[in-house]
């Protein structure tokens, strides 16, 4: 056998093998709906704001001024997420502020 053909055997057997492991192997990627995206970024802001506030325990101005520095930055966060419009952020903030 000459090296053309060697060469052109070695290529296909690698592309072979390049091809059955890609077509095996499983996409471990999970794909988020707007929504869940939504709700995950949601959970996210309340379970901070949840922990923050309860390591400060009964200092009432600490908690106030804790939860308005958050509650800034949740908006600020918001505000530069495709997730979300102006009406929402309000309504989400609103929440946030009256439930903690």
């Amino acid at each position: 056998m000459d090296s053309e053909t060697i060469y052109a055997i070695g290529g296909v057997v690698v592309f072979l093998i390049t091809a059955v492991f890609i077509l095996r192997s499983n996409p471990s990627v999970v794909i988020n709906t707007k929504d869940e995206k939504r709700d995950e970024i949601l959970g996210k802001y309340k379970k901070e704001l949840r922990e923050s506030l309860a390591s400060l325990g009964d200092d009432r101005e600490a908690r106030v001024a804790k939860k308005s520095e958050l509650l800034k930055r949740f908006s600020s966060e918001l505000s530069s997420n495709i997730f979300f419009d102006q009406i929402e952020i309000r309504e989400i903030i609103l929440d946030l502020a009256e439930d903690y």
